[in-house]
């Protein structure tokens, strides 16, 4: 049984590391975040320590207008401010908030083509 639960744990890390480098690296024809030239990736886009989460900025486009945009889209992604959780990261980068994308094992490599095409747009 201990097994079985090993082998979950080690899937499901496993699906959201793929569905991770996907959004960073890209899927298909569609280009990952680290080639978008608007778009900062907070903590670098070769981080390993990330776990199914990306934070990000787009130049010239306000965190909250691309959450907003994204949630148009049907894409949920939530605004990080400069506050008392994400202040110690934030403010010595000179941000006043970011955007994070988290990916969970139930996500889907189509969920992350559809985060990267609305992107795409965002950052043109």
């Amino acid at each position: 049984r201990r097994g079985k639960f090993l082998a979950a744990g080690d899937a499901i890390h496993a699906q959201e590391k793929a569905l991770t480098d996907a959004m960073i690296h890209g899927t298909g024809n569609l280009s990952g975040l680290a080639e978008m030239e608007k778009v900062t990736i907070l903590g670098g886009a070769d981080n390993p320590a990330r776990e199914g989460l990306v934070s990000l900025r787009v130049e010239g486009v306000a965190s909250s207008e691309v959450v907003k945009r994204l949630n148009e889209h049907g894409i949920r992604t939530h605004l990080r401010k400069a506050d008392h959780y994400s202040g110690n990261i934030l403010t010595p980068l000179g941000y006043d908030a970011c955007v994070r994308v988290s990916m969970c094992h139930y996500n889907s490599i189509g969920e992350v083509a559809k985060f990267l095409a609305v992107m795409k747009e965002i950052a043109a």
